[in-house]
């Protein structure tokens, strides 16, 4: 029957809306138990959703909660990575599309697996012709029902570009291009196009007069004056000319033109379909105004038409240097959202938002997090959002019960407020209505928002933390993407005293300079004067118009605020502040203070006046007396400031700096400080216990689809501390040895010896655990020519991706070659014997940082095929193809050798002395997984207890304990106990593993709270824990790793 409605609010009605706020509660407060995730990197011809569908069984049996899926919402054609989204309102129909989806997720279900997604706020793709929107705003400039969904600056300092977009689109300059006929006009489906390299952008309906009415007395003659399709042709060329102008941006005026330009083009396609005349018509206008090669004349018309367009196209690289629209990062293909608006948010999220709703996601990764406008505004929408989507579906779902239901308009709002008291932050009226109070603070949220997670929404950001820059408690998050806990980790397997050798041997091999800030600070004025020039140029913009309003700033010319912004931007200490809604943190205010002094002091001769100007800008003390117009300016001004800073500190220094200072490549990884990276043992267990306190579902990475090297590579390259001796000397003789093969290019020989370096580092790093076949080692040169390409681009040092010197990379690649195509040769013997010598010591640093992660307190994520070895570089060498039949079938080989304790001992002894056995990695996962499976409601309540190491080895020791609660699954307490510098630890004891009483001599782990019993989840041995203390060589006798496990009640 009808549900029926009413339109006012009783008391009936009330009690109506308690009961779905109710239900409501109840949906948000069923977090999905997470205890583990898998990262799939989906990709159009690679990785589908069936694919994922196919190992959904896999992924179960290793012991994971949840897939961590990429972006896969419609992309650009042939993607392979998802983070160049076209279309937020579908799936990826090139992954299979909403069916082979709906299989993918129900074969997921049934496996007991949840779902979390990467999606992607900052930005769209606009290359080619896909994204609809940009299209439209290409059609009708500032008049598209989109144009405020992109960053645009419709009045930039160019007059010519004012109501236009700028588009460096071309491989060679404008004029040339044009005259080469390669930018022809094309008819399709009743509106007319400019093809650019076989991408059709549209052109402003106002100007297809141009096109169409040329030669009109001709088709008079041939259809005859009172001809119907000679009078609905008229009749369409004068609709045109009546069309609202682009420059008429009242919303009543777009949406007319939108509406009036859909009727004509539907005319027009109607005319041209039916009447061959007026097609042949169309068809020869565009043949005589598209020009003739050869016959520079011939082309001034589509000169002059190209010129009227909402859009000006330029040869690429003057993308840098006039764009009149941000990007992403440097990236002029994908243009940056304005995710701060309403209306984009809800276009972008209307799809993921019923996902999550219908059950098919239980979270978000939200990317760069820090390229948003207003962060924690984002988030807090985001949750609300959720949180709106959930009620609405639940007051459908109860007014179907019940047949009746009270007015939606007066009872959704009542609803939301009953809720908030459950989520805190903004109100939904502020957050979700366009009629909101605007001057309500944003940033109310509820001093006791740690206490309050779990959250609605289970959400992660990509932002990269340090000392200064933690995140914020704030935040409506349960963490990051656990950058943060990768360097941590990987800092407790560095040798401090080796390092400092290394990096002395590194400036004597390079003749370098070794000061990482001045590197950093001057990678970051490159970007800013080369890739990002843009930016600045709309920054100095800005604040320009802002310096106007007052009479004390206007004086301040725009080049010497161009020049203030760049220097304090180069000088910016972290990757952003958090400054809005008039509220500046001591900290933020602290940051951009140091930045200015610092900008000040680098630039003694300039002005001092201009940086103070800025910083007084940015801490919002200037200019005074503002207009409510003007504070709008200044906040724009503002946040736009935060927006250009993240992508410059990632390009300067994670992009260039880490490709330039790479005394150990292993410490440049993102999110890594390599002139701070070491990390005691005591620092670790005090991070460990800060995160347990504010974010204990937060992520915990050791790869991820961004990171530099894979773990494997990294743990290996961290043996280089432990023998950095050895290491100068040998890299000295191959130095020697391959100097046959590098050449001179512009008076310096090729590869530089900062890249040689670079390459021996890397080589060592993915070279495989066994002798490579013929075809293995081609692929392997071509893999390290790919990456050596990247890494000399990256570093801007000799080449780079605007300006490459191809003498130099033919010189690079040659080298590579050279060197690997002689397998008998004296490099590649001395080189493998060297390999031989800390290969298996780099294996058991990364069996120890796998434990680690697997159970410390927060999320492990394993990024897709980490559970084998695996030594691979930065992507694209990171995204290769994953051989899950292998792993599917080793891992059921495991579970059936290990299913008795004795068994599974015999087999912890044999993978523990053969390490390079590709199981050996894959057994140490699937146990602790199953352990945390097991454990997992007790695990988010475990206390975490650092455990002390006494001894001749105790500097080798990492150990703790988890003690779980009573009543919670898992143990009454575990304890982890990993070595660390195997390497140091083993010389001089004659064994091979650091297993054993032999290797670990008196060496104990003291502090154990809860004596008694417990049993090796690795070997299925018992051991008993007397006086609070455990001998290391009894909890490493058989595997190099211990996972002890007490029963509960013991």
């Amino acid at each position: 029957m009808q549900a029926e409605t009413r339109t006012t609010l009783n008391d009936s009605d009330l009690a109506w809306v308690d009961e779905a706020a109710a239900r409501v509660r109840a949906r948000l407060a069923a977090v999905p138990r997470m205890h583990a995730t898998y990262r799939l990197q989906f990709q159009a011809g690679r990785f589908l959703f069936s694919d994922a569908r196919s190992i959904a069984g896999y992924l179960a049996d290793l012991g994971i909660s949840h897939i961590y899926a990429s972006p896969y919402l419609q992309s650009r054609r042939g993607s392979s990575h998802g983070y160049v989204v076209v279309d937020h309102s579908r799936l990826n129909a090139e992954l299979g599309g909403d069916a082979e989806y709906e299989r993918f997720v129900e074969e997921a279900r049934r496996r007991g697996l949840g779902q979390i997604l990467d999606i992607v706020p900052n930005h769209m793709s606009v290359a080619g012709d896909e994204n609809a929107w940009w299209l439209d705003v290409l059609m009708n400039g500032p008049a598209s029902p989109q144009a405020n969904h992109f960053d645009v600056d419709w009045a930039p300092l160019k007059s010519e570009l004012r109501d236009r977009v700028l588009l460096p689109v071309l491989g060679d300059l404008y004029g040339r291009v044009l005259e080469s006929g390669e930018l022809p006009l094309a008819y399709r489906d009743g509106a007319l196009f400019v093809s650019v390299y076989g991408a059709f952008l549209p052109l402003d309906p106002q100007t297809w007069g141009d096109v169409l009415a040329p030669g009109l007395e001709a088709l008079e003659e041939t259809l005859g004056a009172e001809s119907a399709e000679l009078l609905e042709f008229k009749s369409i060329l004068n609709s045109l000319q009546y069309l609202p102008a682009r420059s008429e941006t009242a919303p009543e005026r777009v949406e007319e033109r939108s509406r009036e330009r859909t009727v004509i083009q539907r005319r027009l396609q109607q005319l041209v379909e039916s009447s061959p005349p007026v097609r042949e018509h169309v068809e020869g206008n565009l043949r005589r105004i598209n020009g003739i090669v050869g016959e520079p004349g011939s082309f001034d018309g589509l000169d002059r038409l190209l010129d009227r367009q909402a859009y000006r196209l330029v040869h690429w690289k003057a993308g840098s240097d006039e764009l009149n629209y941000r990007r992403f990062f440097d990236v002029t293909e994908l243009a940056a959202l304005c995710m701060e608006h309403l209306d984009v948010f809800q276009a972008t999220h209307r799809l993921v938002l019923d996902l999550a709703v219908g059950g098919k996601v239980d979270g978000f990764r939200i990317d760069h997090i820090d390229g948003l406008f207003d962060p924690p505004e984002y988030l807090w929408r985001l949750q609300w959002g959720y949180a709106a989507a959930v009620a609405e579906a639940e007051f459908e779902r109860l007014r179907e019960e019940r047949g009746e239901a009270p007015d939606r308009e007066a009872a959704l709002p009542r609803l939301m407020e009953l809720l908030r008291p459950d989520i805190g932050g903004p109100s939904a009226r502020r957050l979700l209505s366009t009629g909101g109070d605007a001057s309500e603070d944003a940033t109310s949220a509820d001093a006791s928002i740690a206490a309050q997670r779990p959250l609605p929404l289970f959400v992660l950001v990509e932002k990269i933390l340090g000392a200064e820059e933690p995140l914020p408690t704030e935040w409506p998050v349960e963490g990051t993407t656990g950058y943060d806990f990768l360097n941590l980790l990987n800092g407790m397997f560095v040798d401090p005293r080796g390092l400092t050798e290394l990096r002395r041997n590194y400036l004597r091999f390079t003749e370098e300079p070794g000061d990482l800030e001045e590197i950093a600070y001057l990678a970051k004025r490159l970007i800013l004067s080369t890739a990002m020039q843009s930016e600045i140029h709309l920054l100095a913009h800005r604040l320009d118009r802002i310096s106007n309003r007052h009479r004390r700033s206007r004086d301040y010319t725009r080049q010497a605020l161009r020049f203030a912004l760049r220097e304090i931007i180069a000088c910016f200490p972290i990757y952003r502040t958090y400054i809005h809604n008039g509220h500046v943190s001591e900290r933020d205010r602290r940051i951009v203070q140091r930045a200015v002094a610092q900008a000040k002091r680098r630039n003694p001769a300039a002005e001092t006046m201009v940086f103070e100007f800025v910083r007084d800008v940015l801490l919002l003390a200037e200019p005074p007396d503002l207009s409510e117009e003007g504070r709008q300016e200044r906040d724009l001004f503002i946040g736009r400031f935060q927006q250009v800073t993240s992508p410059v500190m990632a390009k300067g220094v994670e992009d260039t700096a880490f490709y330039q200072y790479i005394p150990l490549t292993s410490l440049d990884e993102v999110g890594g400080e390599p002139a701070h990276a070491v990390t005691s043992v005591d620092e670790f267990h005090t991070q460990t216990l800060a995160r347990c306190a504010d974010w204990p579902r937060t992520m915990l990475a050791t790869t991820t689809h961004d990171t530099k090297r894979t773990e494997d590579v990294r743990a290996r390259l961290n043996v280089l501390s432990e023998v950095a001796g050895q290491w100068r000397t040998a890299l000295s003789r191959w130095a020697r040895l391959n100097r046959r093969h590098r050449r001179e290019v512009d008076g310096l020989p090729a590869p530089s010896r900062n890249d040689e370096w670079l390459f021996y580092q890397s080589l060592l790093g993915i070279w495989p655990l066994s002798p490579p076949s013929a075809e293995e080692r081609e692929e392997l040169k071509t893999r390290l020519q790919d990456y050596m390409l990247k890494a000399t681009h990256e570093a801007k040092l000799r080449t780079s991706w605007i300006s490459p010197n191809a003498a130099y990379d033919d010189a690079v690649r040659s080298f590579v070659a050279g060197v690997l195509d002689d397998p008998a040769g004296r490099f590649l013997q001395d080189f493998l014997a060297f390999h031989e010598s800390i290969a298996d010591a780099g294996l058991y640093a990364s069996l120890a940082q796998t434990l680690l992660k697997l159970v410390s307190p927060g999320i492990p994520d394993i990024y897709q095929g980490q559970e084998l070895w695996d030594f691979s570089l930065v992507d694209p060498d990171n995204r290769r193809r994953v051989d899950y039949d292998l792993r599917r079938s080793l891992l059921a080989e495991l579970r059936e050798q290990a299913d008795a304790d004795q068994a599974r001992g015999e087999l912890a002894w044999r993978l523990a002395r053969n390490p390079r056995d590709p199981r050996t990695k894959l057994f140490l996962t699937w146990t602790a997984l199953e352990f945390r499976r097991n454990a997992a409601d007790g695990f988010a309540a475990a206390r975490y207890v650092p455990l002390e190491a006494t001894g001749a080895a105790a500097d080798h020791v990492c150990a703790f304990a988890l003690e779980f609660p009573e009543g919670t699954s898992g143990p009454g307490t575990a304890i982890v106990v990993v070595p660390r510098l195997a390497h140091t630890l083993l010389a001089g004891t004659g064994s091979r593993v650091p297993c054993g009483t032999g290797v670990w001599r008196d060496t104990a782990v003291v502090g154990i709270e809860r004596q008694g019993d417990y049993r090796n989840l690795m070997t299925g041995g018992g051991l008993t824990v007397e006086r609070g203390t455990l001998a290391v060589g009894a909890a490493l006798e058989t595997f190099p790793v211990a996972l002890l496990a007490q029963p509960a009640g013991q």
